[in-house]
């Protein structure tokens, strides 16, 4: 009884705390999307030598929670997080500019019609960070989602607090950014939950795909959108004409960064069968720990099973043939592709990154995850007096709707040409209807 008590003080002690940060969140994002884009996208790019100077410091915090060398964490986190503020500051303005669209391809009967199209932030967007790069990921998306005009509520993951709070502390309140922009929750998956309740407007998710969607169904009962970024089953295809050597190094190289605990790292090596003893052979000198390694007699063998996992991260691909492997790439059911390397172009700050089918939905980073941070506004201006849609309904009205679409939209000279003396002697009766039938049908196409 004691300790059903205690967790539920606990419960409503974060839940007070996630009201809390929302509210200022919130309090602030209104200002900051009213500022420019190029301002904020400046503002971000501030980071950048910040980041920098406290590079060492960071890298040391985030090696400590998985036991892994300082060295590994500035590339693997701290490096790429620098390039993503320098993106973000060069990209972000042309990414998000406003589209306008006029009389280039409108519709004849919407004369006088333009638009545009604006790039408008959600609000308060919610990060469910992981615990396997806990800088880089949560970061990243919230970088992403700032320079986008949005505040954000990140949800650590457990024992990660003190490093997004030491990033916080080195690098954002060195900045002009409002530090109340960035608001840390919580560590419990309850503060997640507690989010979804309390009035976010979008959420990020990052983790398994089991705990992925049982977050998702909190966040359908209050209707808000998500991107989640879910667990990789990723397959590695080496062809015949693989460069058997360079295939074995990438495979030892993703089985042991961050131990393996990398979503993208090869769980399975499918392999052309003419060249799976050698490939086997190149891994055991490496030291590789033992991996599926699955021979298949041809390509249309290696995607059939592929297509047994319900998982759609990434794969990578091993071919001298660039041509072949990237018609190979095209018949995966994947967010991404590597060719002939592994893991790391994915670091590239313009990659979009994201899976589809059981590894989620929806990306993040590059221009594609900026656009996700956003949604679209159009709006439309009818500039004349041209409206006849206003007009009441009339007798007739049919057949001139008939006469319009077979101009406009039918194949052969001969109905259009008629179409069109029909609509041109209907659009007389409208607009002469007490001489309606003196306009005798045209008899343009009689023989």
């Amino acid at each position: 009884m004691i300790a059903m008590l205690d967790q539920r003080k606990r419960l409503q002690s974060d839940d007070e705390q996630v009201l809390s940060a929302i509210a200022t969140a919130r309090g602030a994002q209104a200002a900051w999307a009213e500022r420019p884009t190029k301002a904020r996208a400046k503002l971000i790019g501030s980071l950048r030598p910040l980041l920098a100077r406290h590079g060492n410091d960071l890298a040391q915090a985030a090696a400590s929670i998985g036991d892994r060398p300082v060295a590994e964490k500035l590339v693997s986190e701290v490096l790429p997080l620098l390039e993503a503020c320098r993106f973000l500051e060069k990209d972000t303005a042309r990414v998000l500019r406003e589209k306008r669209f006029g009389a280039a391809g409108r519709p004849l009967w919407l004369h006088g019609t333009s638009f545009e199209v604006e790039r408008k932030p959600f609000g308060v967007v919610l990060i469910v960070g992981p615990g396997n790069y806990p800088l880089f990921i949560p970061m990243v998306q919230a970088l992403h989602a700032l320079a986008a005009g949005n505040a954000v509520v990140i949800k650590p993951a457990e024992s990660t607090s003190s490093l997004l709070s030491l990033f916080l502390d080195l690098v954002f309140a060195g900045s002009d950014i409002p530090s109340d922009l960035v608001q840390l929750l919580p560590e419990t998956p309850e503060a997640a939950q507690a989010a979804a309740r309390c009035g976010i407007d979008k959420a990020i998710f990052t983790g398994s795909t089991e705990n992925g969607r049982a977050f998702l169904t909190e966040l359908a009962k209050q209707n808000i959108p998500s991107v989640m970024e879910l667990s990789g089953a990723d397959a590695v295809f080496v062809r015949e004409d693989a460069d058997i050597q360079l295939a074995a190094k990438a495979i030892a190289f993703g089985s042991r960064l961050n131990a393996g605990n990398t979503c993208m790292a090869p769980h399975a090596v499918i392999v052309n069968q003419k060249v799976a003893v050698r490939l086997g052979e190149a891994l055991r000198k490496l030291g590789v720990a033992p991996l599926g390694i699955i021979p298949a007699s041809d390509d249309a063998q290696a995607l059939e099973i592929a297509a047994f996992d319900e998982h759609g991260l990434g794969a990578s691909i091993f071919s001298r043939d660039e041509k072949a492997a990237r018609a190979f790439a095209s018949r995966l059911a994947t967010g991404f592709v590597t060719i002939n390397d592994i893991i790391v172009p994915t670091a590239d700050p313009r990659f979009p990154f994201g899976g589809v089918r059981g590894s989620g939905f929806g990306v993040t980073r590059g221009a594609e995850g900026l656009l996700e941070m956003t949604y679209p506004q159009a709006v439309a201006v009818r500039r004349g007096r041209f409206l006849p849609h206003l007009e009441p309904a009339q007798e007739g009205d049919e057949e001139l709707f008939k006469a319009f679409i077979e101009c406009v939209h039918r194949q052969g000279w001969r109905v259009r040409l008629q179409s069109l003396a029909t609509l041109v002697r209907l659009t007389r009766e409208r607009r002469f209807p007490n001489r309606r039938g003196a306009f005798k049908k045209t008899p343009l196409l009689e023989p």
